[in-house]
């Protein structure tokens, strides 16, 4: 009993297994109905046409596939095959069959993109054999069945009935697929169109590098020259993605044309980020932002060694994502810059519109967040023509502002020289003004030096000569000569050397007050007694010419200022008072105090000034119209001593006097402070 209740469960299993597979393998007869291929297709894009199993170890072979437990895994595909980055085999099948006889027996199998690592294509034969075809960027395009620069397979369909064809895709790169299915002649045709547009598309390209080679070797533009780099990237990403590297420029070297999309892409992204700074003037703009974009810069860098070193499914997801930030970033930054005034943000903006919407396409696709189709596989490049052409304007508009700046600046610059130049004529006017001068200065020097030699030659001569006429006398005749003559001499004797010593007295103050040596010692003076000393020193001078003095002191007017100054100023005054009155007028000598200052004042009725003699009054030497009432002697320095001995004690000279009525001089020196409260 136990025995029969066991074969009945296996029976039953056996049963349900037999049913289960016959559910699938209806369910994947309907899912896998053939594609009826009519006698007017000529292209036929097989989107939504296959039937997809992902293998995950890579290890299935075709047999494997073949048999009914894996093919009952095959799923319906919706639209193109897009897995992003993944090391999955992936398994396409799909089911073809010609509708009628007529229609014709060979068809080519076109797939998209050439960065495939590996595809292989079997298509099994009625008499159980399988044909095998492969392709994929680790060929040598010299060993494609046919040399195409998309991978092309040649199917023949040798009768009406139904055939099976599978695709096995594996790759490194990007893992997508858009497949479409061709006529030969149709594809002739469609490949003719096709290799024109590229033609075009290559040729603006190198137009514009040519053109922005031009441009950098003439400038010398940093941006220019980063410019040129992405457009000759931009250029080789192009024909990498068209299969045209591989075609025409290494058809034996597999590894360049497998490795170079992984490697172009973070260098373009670098090439941007460069070209945008530069052009933009990040660093003095926007400087937060170009920290941003010196660290794209500096990934950029390591992904691309990343990617030599082999790990271009490691990191190029990262430069996608990245590159697709820096590209939503250029736009914001592109139209902010031409909102403050840089014109060519705006150019730049709108270029990297038309840039970005063909590499978004490109990155989107890779990231397997958008399907593959026609904008897709050409989008990029159609986008890359526009930018560099409107990238171009860009750099012209930007070397006509930098025409116009240096136009301004050599306005402006012209306009400085010409500034400099007015500035050096008036300064070599000034230096010559000055020159001259310091020559008539220098003239005034001489001629007061003659001046000086002349007075001390003749001034001293008398004095001199008489000293000597007369101690030569005293000596011959001193036995012989009388007791009062004796004593008169020597009396004349004592005056002529007095008269030396004040002419040279005279001369060394004039020299100590012109050389800066002068020192005073200021103090509190009560002037009425100083003019008091020094007139007791006239008595007799005015007693010889008759002179009434006639004295207005107040009492006790203090000053603040040099004593032996006071008495050189005084002293001055009235040698000169009494020696150009006539004989038996008046002198008048006053002092009070006003307005803070101690006022001393000497009036005579001498034969006053001229108007041209008080014009030079108090220069040194100056020689007045008016001579001395009794032959006296005069240096011509007095004055120009009070003046200079009146200010170097904080005060002031003045005179006051016509032709004919007699000279009044008035002197200022600032009053003690006790003096100063008082009042």
């Amino acid at each position: 009993m136990p025995e029969t209740c066991s074969a009945l469960v296996r029976f039953l299993q056996a049963v349900v297994l037999f049913v289960v597979l016959c559910f699938c393998s209806v369910g994947n007869s309907v899912l896998a109905a053939p594609l009826n291929l009519k006698g007017d297709t000529g292209k036929l894009a097989l989107t939504s046409q296959f039937q997809l199993i992902e293998d995950k170890s890579g290890q299935l072979s075709i047999n494997d596939i073949m048999r009914p437990e894996v093919a009952s895994r095959f799923r319906p595909l919706r639209g193109n095959l897009s897995a992003s980055y993944s090391t999955s085999a992936y398994w396409l099948r799909l089911d073809l069959q010609r509708a009628s006889p007529s229609i014709g027996q060979q068809w080519l199998l076109e797939l998209t993109p050439v960065m495939l690592d590996d595809i292989r294509l079997y298509h099994p034969k009625a008499d159980g054999s399988i044909e095998t075809h492969r392709a994929g960027d680790r060929m040598p395009f010299s060993a494609l069945e046919i040399r195409h620069h998309f991978p092309i397979f040649l199917l023949n369909l040798p009768d009406t009935s139904a055939n099976v064809v599978y695709l096995r895709i594996q790759s490194t790169s990007a893992v997508f697929l858009r497949a479409t299915l061709w006529t030969p002649q149709t594809f002739v045709e469609e490949s003719n169109f096709i290799s024109n547009m590229m033609g075009v598309y290559y040729g603006i390209m190198l137009a514009m590098i040519v053109y922005n080679l031009l441009l950098a070797v003439t400038h010398h533009e940093r941006s220019m020259m980063y410019y040129l780099l992405l457009s000759l990237l931009t250029l080789i990403a192009g024909m990498s993605l068209n299969g045209h590297i591989g075609m025409y420029f290494a058809p034996n070297w597999p590894a360049l044309v497998d490795i170079l999309p992984g490697l172009v892409s973070p260098l373009i992204v670098l090439a941007a980020s460069l070209f945008i700074s530069s052009f933009l003037k990040l660093r003095e703009k926007m400087p937060r932002i170009h920290w941003f974009f010196v660290f794209i810069q500096i990934f950029c860098s390591a992904a691309a060694i990343t990617v030599l070193a082999g790990y271009n499914h490691v990191v190029a997801p990262f430069v996608q994502s990245l590159g697709l930030l820096q590209m939503l970033l250029i736009l914001p930054v592109c139209l902010v810059v031409g909102l403050r005034g840089y014109r060519p943000g705006y150019i730049v903006f709108m270029a990297s519109m038309t840039w970005i919407a063909g590499v978004l396409l490109v990155a989107l696709r890779n990231l397997g967040l958008i399907e593959p189709s026609w904008m897709t596989d050409y989008g990029f490049q159609v986008g890359s023509a526009a930018e560099v052409i409107l990238l171009a304007l860009a750099q012209a508009d930007h070397i006509s502002l930098m025409k116009k700046e240096n136009a301004n600046n050599q306005a402006k610059l012209l306009e400085i020289s010409q500034r400099a130049e007015q500035e050096l004529d008036a300064k070599v006017r000034q230096r010559t003004e000055e020159l001259a001068d310091a020559v008539a200065r220098l003239q005034k020097l001489d001629k007061e030096k003659n001046d000086f030699l002349g007075i001390a030659a003749h001034d001293l001569k008398n004095p001199l000569t008489s000293i000597i006429g007369m101690s030569d006398l005293l000596r011959k005749l001193q036995h012989a000569m009388p007791e009062p003559q004796r004593q008169h001499y020597l009396e004349r004797i004592s005056y002529s050397g007095q008269r030396m010593m004040r002419i040279i007295s005279n001369l060394l103050e004039v020299n100590a007050m012109d050389t800066g040596h002068l020192h005073l010692n200021l103090q509190n003076l009560d002037l009425g007694k100083v003019l008091h000393n020094v007139v007791q020193q006239y008595e007799e001078m005015l007693k010889a010419k008759d002179l009434m003095l006639v004295n207005q002191i107040q009492d006790s007017v203090m000053v603040h200022a040099d004593l032996d100054a006071c008495v050189q100023i005084i002293d001055n005054l009235v040698s000169n008072a009494i020696k150009y009155s006539p004989l038996g007028r008046h002198i008048w000598l006053s002092v009070r105090a006003g307005q803070g200052m101690g006022i001393f004042q000497v009036r005579d009725e001498g034969p006053g000034l001229s108007a041209e003699d008080q014009s030079h009054l108090f220069e040194k030497f100056s020689r007045l119209s008016s001579l001395p009432t009794a032959g006296e002697h005069s240096t011509g320095l007095g004055l120009s001593i009070v003046k200079k001995l009146s200010e170097a004690c904080g005060g002031s000279v003045h005179c006051a006097s016509e032709a004919g009525q007699g000279c009044t001089f008035t002197i200022e020196l600032p009053l003690a402070v006790s003096q100063k409260q008082d009042h």
